[in-house]
């Protein structure tokens, strides 16, 4: 179980806990609900981040391709890493936040938290 709490630049915000298999999306898409934050915008993709459960913790895609977009995952310190196209980057108690930008202009800050649980072949072995 996670908690995915979420404001995008024009002020809109919410929160939803996520557990099992669901996942949490932001993109240019056809309709929002609790899992899926939608943007009006043409140089977002249609799943430009999705947030999903892993091993210790979660671990965020970065989908979006191209125009001139960035993701970054913050940490509570405030270094960065940043997102390649098509790659995935692990959240942790240290790095929890993730920043959509377009250009410079941050279009959804994301905060997760979350327990840290153990890598899943920890939790399978503890489990027998």
């Amino acid at each position: 179980m996670f908690t995915v709490t979420w404001k995008t630049a024009t002020g809109e915000s919410g929160e939803v806990v996520l557990v099992d298999d669901d996942k949490w999306t932001f993109g240019r898409s056809g309709g929002a609900d609790e899992h899926n934050v939608s943007v009006d915008n043409p140089a977002v993709s249609r799943t430009a981040l999705v947030i999903r459960d892993t091993g210790p913790g979660p671990v965020v895609f970065r989908g979006q391709k191209g125009n001139g977009a960035k993701v970054a995952l913050i940490s509570v310190i405030g270094s960065t890493i940043w997102l390649d196209e098509g790659t995935a980057g692990n959240l942790s108690a240290e790095e929890n936040r993730v920043e959509f930008l377009i250009g410079d202009e941050v279009l959804i800050t994301i905060d997760v938290a979350f327990d840290d649980r153990g890598t899943v072949v920890e939790r399978q072995q503890a489990a027998t």
